[in-house]
């Protein structure tokens, strides 16, 4: 017995037009289940402030993701920054410290 794969043979036809930018454009007309609105203006400005609101709140929501990950810029201290540019001074005037393995640093770290 011969696979359906097998028997089948050609394109299946399809039902409808297909796409056609030009056709449409020239035409004026749109497919047919395509709607510009949702039910006339009223409609539209709810649901343009629904989505507002809906972005407004992401923004807030990562806002306070950010200030849990990162300290706000107002809690670094003058002194830190002058610290860590003058370590990377230091390092660039190869006066790091080296450590022989990870392990070695994590010693000391933990020391």
């Amino acid at each position: 017995m011969a696979s359906r794969a097998a028997v089948q043979t050609g394109s299946r036809s399809r039902k409808g037009c297909e796409y056609d930018p030009q056709r449409i454009t020239a035409t004026g007309e749109k497919p047919a289940g395509v709607q510009e609105s949702a039910g006339g203006p009223l409609k539209n400005e709810k649901i343009e402030s629904l989505l507002t609101d809906i972005v407004h709140r992401l923004d807030r929501i990562e806002e306070k993701i950010d200030e849990n990950v990162y300290p706000p810029e107002s809690a670094i201290k003058p002194d830190l920054i002058r610290e860590l540019k003058k370590a990377h001074a230091d390092v660039k005037k190869g006066k790091g410290k080296t450590y022989e393995s990870v392990d070695d640093f994590f010693k000391e770290i933990e020391a």
